[in-house]
């Protein structure tokens, strides 16, 4: 169960998770919250998909995830005291068939969490933990005793999800996202016609346009580059909704000229191959995949001091970890590996000689 199949970081790791499923043993069902399927083309024909139904719209709306009604309920723990899911469960699709396993892919605390504990009838269940911010969970801690396993994305994520949670401590693994290198590879190469200035220095940032992806953070680091005369274009794919916040912050900061909101791209691997330097200037993750995709890619990368990115990154070898939420340190960080060459030519020295890879048998091997 999922949330839907629209554009983000973890429809994606969904995707390629059930693509990496050998269809030769398990029959797959997608059971989705939400009918935005986006990225629908990009799963395998062999899975089938259904969508949960309401009785009256009223309760969709309410665990839909699109709406803000469902984030309140969820980011204030309203389901913890007053059990909303459970009396909305009695107003949606009937599960009626027996699974082998059944997986809440979505996670968050979420509806789709409480559906699958108490909805479906299943051998074996386990729930995702895709952020090391995780105090949405309590909203849906009457359940977690009903889950056979916690997978965390990273190792970052089951240390605190232990912490946070020491009962399930034994219940907890290190399941990273599904990642198809090669395919991501291939796809750097399809798209030449890129908005790239080859005169200027050329900074890519992949992300959602939320408060979590430090968006904001890059802007005014951008504002101070511009101040010290560097020449440079600062690129950022994604959609949010911070979008009109940001570009209001762009015109206040005055760096319209040389910072670019792109919007969703079905194909940012051509931008991350050919960027000058990557930046994640996130305030918290459970992983981050797009650190790992422009890795894979051979790029120089700067990213937040986060302990999920020190699980990528080593200071100084492979990139720059700087200060959280510090826009002085990202733009100083910036500075020092744009204007030092014997610095950037040590780190793609490193970055070519890493081999970057995680065993995604383990997902065919987990289940059997």
């Amino acid at each position: 169960m999922a949330k839907s199949l629209g554009g983000g970081g973890t429809e994606v790791a969904l995707i390629e998770f059930l693509n990496s499923l050998d269809f030769k043993k398990f029959d797959v069902t997608l059971l989705l919250l939400n009918e935005d399927n986006e990225y629908k083309y990009r799963l395998n024909k062999n899975i089938k998909i259904r969508y949960l139904n309401f009785d009256k719209d009223f309760y969709k709306n309410m665990v839909s995830m699109y709406t803000i009604t469902s984030k309140v309920i969820k980011k204030m723990h309203f389901n913890r005291m007053l059990k909303i899911y459970d009396n909305i469960i009695q107003h949606s699709t009937k599960i009626t068939e027996k699974y082998d396993i059944a997986l809440d892919f979505y996670g968050y605390g979420s509806f789709t969490t409480e559906y699958i504990a108490r909805a479906v009838n299943a051998d074996f269940k386990a729930t995702w933990i895709h952020d090391e911010k995780m105090n949405w969970l309590y909203n849906v801690d009457s359940v977690l005793k009903d889950y056979n396993k916690f997978f965390c994305v990273s190792k970052a994520v089951k240390d605190e999800f232990d912490k946070l949670f020491p009962l399930f401590k034994k219940k907890s693994m290190v399941f990273y996202n599904v990642i198809n290198n090669q395919k991501i590879i291939d796809a750097a190469e399809r798209e030449t016609n890129l908005p790239y200035n080859k005169q200027k220095i050329n900074i890519l940032t992949v992300g959602r346009l939320t408060e979590q992806k430090g968006i904001d953070i890059a802007v005014r680091a951008a504002h101070l580059l511009k101040k010290r005369n560097i020449s440079f274009e600062w690129f950022v794919i994604g959609e949010g909704r911070d979008h009109k916040k940001l570009l209001k912050l762009i015109r206040q900061k005055n760096v319209e000229d040389c910072f670019f909101l792109l919007g969703r791209k079905d194909n940012p691997y051509p931008y991350m191959k050919n960027c000058t330097l990557y930046v994640q200037p996130s305030r918290h993750e459970g992983f981050g995949l797009t650190l790992f995709e422009a890795r894979l890619l051979k790029r120089p990368v700067i990213a937040t001091n986060l302990p999920a990115f020190q699980e990528q990154i080593i200071d100084r070898k492979n990139g720059l970890l700087v200060d959280q939420n510090n826009y002085y340190s990202l733009a100083k960080n910036i500075r020092l590996v744009l204007e030092d060459q014997n610095f950037m030519d040590k780190i793609k020295s490193y970055i070519d000689s890493e081999n970057i890879k995680y065993d995604n048998n383990l997902v065919n091997t987990l289940f059997t």
